[in-house]
């Protein structure tokens, strides 16, 4: 995201809590604090892994909420929980800014093509005074609505995945237990109708049984699963097929696979299935 800022013209100052040298050698400018992020920015982008991150980012001591500013706008990428973002969203008035409630939905290669796409909903005057913004992040920027919607469309969007991986992982088991080859299936399966973007992502790591680097930790999937659920059971629709995944992914979590990539899903559906296939970790 901060490369594909740069390269439309933008000057990126950041943090994170881990190696800020990638950051750095690829021309953004590191602080010491997200409150300093805030103090020199106008329009400030968060993309966080859960409501605790979140908060101590916003709203937390050194948090963007702090920096005194009442101009300051908040395109907050992260998937929560919708009361999450109302927390996030009462903070940043109380401060006098702002905080768009604008999901995104992409695998780190999409991210990497500007072919991601944002959710974006929240107050539409905010949404508009940072178009510029959405226009160097990606190609596929859509304002949604009022506030809550992007999360709305997020929770619809991850329920498919979290539901094609799994399924991904069900056919690949299958097509093994039949004796078909694993690379054979990727490369016939890939182009038919059959295909979705996390098969073409996912079935080629689980045919080589590669699970690092992860492009997405089960941690992080459950996590949404887990909250989903939670929405879908509130609003009285069954939704069988994300139960059955949310159930899945934790059963991944409680095999050691947790910061995996989520294509190591596979692990669990082919010892299932009996396949007794070795584990590349």
């Amino acid at each position: 995201i901060a490369v594909n800022l740069m390269n439309s013209g933008f000057t990126v100052h950041g943090y994170r809590r881990g190696s800020m040298d990638e950051f750095a050698k690829a021309g953004g400018r590191p602080a010491a604090s997200p409150r300093k992020v805030a103090e020199t920015c106008e329009y400030v982008i968060t993309c966080l892994p859960d409501a605790d991150a979140a908060e101590e980012v916003i709203d937390g001591a050194s948090g963007l909420a702090k920096a005194g500013r009442n101009d300051l706008v908040v395109i907050e990428l992260s998937t929560l929980k919708i009361k999450e973002k109302e927390r996030l969203l009462a903070a940043m008035k109380a401060a006098r800014g702002m905080l768009l409630d604008c999901p995104l939905s992409g695998v780190p290669e999409m991210v990497r093509k500007r072919a991601a796409v944002i959710f974006a909903s929240g107050e539409k005057a905010a949404y508009e005074r940072v178009q510029a913004v959405f226009e160097g992040m990606t190609d596929k920027a859509f304002y949604l609505g009022g506030f809550g919607v992007g999360s709305r469309m997020k929770f619809v969007a991850n329920l498919l995945v979290g539901v094609h991986i799994l399924v991904t992982a069900e056919a690949m088991a299958l097509g093994a237990k039949a004796g078909l080859s694993p690379e054979l299936m990727v490369k016939v399966l890939s182009p038919s109708a059959a295909s979705s973007l996390q098969f073409q992502t996912r079935a080629p790591r689980m045919a080589e049984k590669k699970w690092e680097p992860a492009l997405a930790p089960h941690t992080i999937l459950f996590k949404d699963l887990v909250t989903i659920a939670e929405f879908a059971d509130e609003l009285g629709c069954p939704t069988p097929l994300l139960h059955t995944a949310r159930d899945y992914f934790a059963k991944a979590i409680e095999e050691g696979l947790e910061s995996k990539d989520v294509a190591s899903i596979f692990e669990v559906v082919s010892k299932e299935c009996g396949l007794g296939w070795g584990t590349k970790r």
